[in-house]
Formats: structure tokens, sequence, C-alpha cells
């Protein structure tokens, strides 16, 4: 071998230990994602399941139906307030295209009904945290403030008051899709999506506006929403959709934050 190989050996091993030494002082510093699960303890308000469980949709689907009376009264170490009734305070639609083109502030609603609700079917893909729930209402009785501007129908509608609605047979599917995160060495749970699609069965309305509650406008306005209700339901269903939506995905990843995957599901 030449003087010139042996350099551009001993310069290649040069530079091979010196990018080694860079990595390893590289690794070291950044943080660990080595996992630290002890056995959690499981809150009475959980049943788990598993991974391996064969019925592992019909698993879930009893864990929440275990979950409902917790669910009604709320569960203050999970930052869960009481679903019956269910209080939001602020909820917003807005929706710019077809016949119902309205911007819409509803504050201080309150739910009846949200706890009373029954899951028909689960169906859920651990492998990608995909789950799919159907759930169904008897009925939901809201009442609240409202603000609204913009057209339903092609005619204008600027008004303000209080609201009240009756949602009669209410069907949902809710689509969930997680992502798994690791916090102190900790696996959790995160919703990254979640989709709500719903059908009424029977809706009635009831709005008094501040300036036309008790006069002919107030009474036609009333008159006009119940006899176009499913249409303007139907219109709005996007928009109301997605603000659902955001509201409980906000809502359930303060909880989801509080359990960890091993909790509820323990082969994890």
């Amino acid at each position: 071998m030449t003087r010139a190989r042996v350099a551009f050996v001993l310069l290649l091993g040069f530079c091979s230990v010196v990018l080694m030494s860079c990595e390893e002082e590289q690794n070291a510093t950044q943080p660990s994602s080595v996992l630290n699960e002890p056995d959690f303890a499981t809150p009475e308000y959980i049943v788990p399941c598993s991974r391996k469980d064969p019925k592992i949709d019909s698993c879930f689907q009893n864990t929440l139906i275990h979950l409902r009376p917790y669910l009604v009264k709320g569960i203050p170490e999970l930052e869960l307030p009481p679903i019956e009734p269910l209080v939001i305070p602020e909820m917003k639609i807005e929706n710019g295209q077809g016949p119902v083109r309205v911007r819409a502030i509803f504050t201080n609603i309150t739910a009846i009904g949200p706890g009373n609700f029954s899951i028909s079917k689960i169906r859920i893909n651990m492998a990608s945290y995909r789950i799919d729930i159907h759930i169904s209402f008897p009925k939901i009785e809201l009442q609240g403030n409202y603000d609204i501007n913009g057209n339903i129908l092609l005619f204008p509608i600027q008004s303000h008051g209080q609201f009240w609605a009756l949602l009669g047979d209410v069907a949902a599917i809710a689509r969930v899709q997680g992502v798994e995160e690791v916090k102190d060495g900790v696996r959790y749970l995160t919703i990254g999506k979640l989709l709500i699609d719903f059908k009424l069965g029977r809706i009635r309305f009831r709005v008094t506006d501040h300036l036309n509650g008790d006069n002919v406008i107030g009474q036609a306005m009333n008159q006009f929403l119940n006899q176009n209700a499913h249409e303007i339901v139907e219109e709005l269903k996007p928009a109301a959709s997605a603000s659902i939506g955001k509201h409980f995905k906000d809502f359930l990843n303060i909880a989801f934050s509080k359990i960890p995957l091993k909790v509820w599901m323990h082969d994890t």
C-alpha cells in the first residue's frame, strides 16, 4: 500500500470516529423516548379492554355504557363537567353557502337529554386509533341566548334574544381519529380529528326576539322556522357538525391527557 493510500484510509477512519462521536453526543442531549409506565390504578369509571380481544368493539361499547352514569354526574379529576344537563358557554355557527347563509352565536346553552344516550354500534381499529361510534338520543331539549344575522331561504334575518329547541329521535355518528403521544415516558391518546354527522327525526323551535318577541313579527318568525325546520337544519348541518366536533374534541382531549393509554387498554 502506497503512502497516499495509507493516508487516505487513516483520514477516512478519523472522519468516521468524529462523526460517530458527534452522533453519540447529539443523542445524549436529546430527550429520551423510553417508556416508563408502571401499573397504573384503574379508576372505577373505566372498564379496561384488550387489544387481543376478538370482540374489542363490544368491549368498548360496554365501557361507554359503564361510563354513562359517571358522565352524567361529571368526573372532576378529568375536568369533565356533568352532561346532564350539559352546559355549553358558547358555540358559533357560520355558513356562507346555499340558501341558508348566516352567522350565529349561541351562548349560555343548556342541553337536557344528552345523558340518556344509547350506543348502537362501535367500530374500532387500535392499529390506526380509528373509532366510529353510533349514538342516539330519544330527545334533546336546548335553551339559551342567540345572536344571528344573514339570510334564511332568501329572507333576511337579524335577530337576538332567547331560543328554545326540541330535537327528537337524534341519531349521530362520531368518527374519531386518535394519535398516540408520549409524555414523560407515558403514552396517551390525543384526538386529532373528530367528525360528527347527525339526523333529526323531530324538530321544534321557539325564539323570543328582544325587539319582536310577542308581536306579529315574532310569531311569524317562529311559524316560518318551524315550517322549514328540516330544510334549515339540513343546510346548516356541515357548519353545525364542524362546530360541535371542535367543541367536543377540545372537551375530550382535556380528559384523555389525564388518562394513560395503558389504563383503558391494559396490554398496550
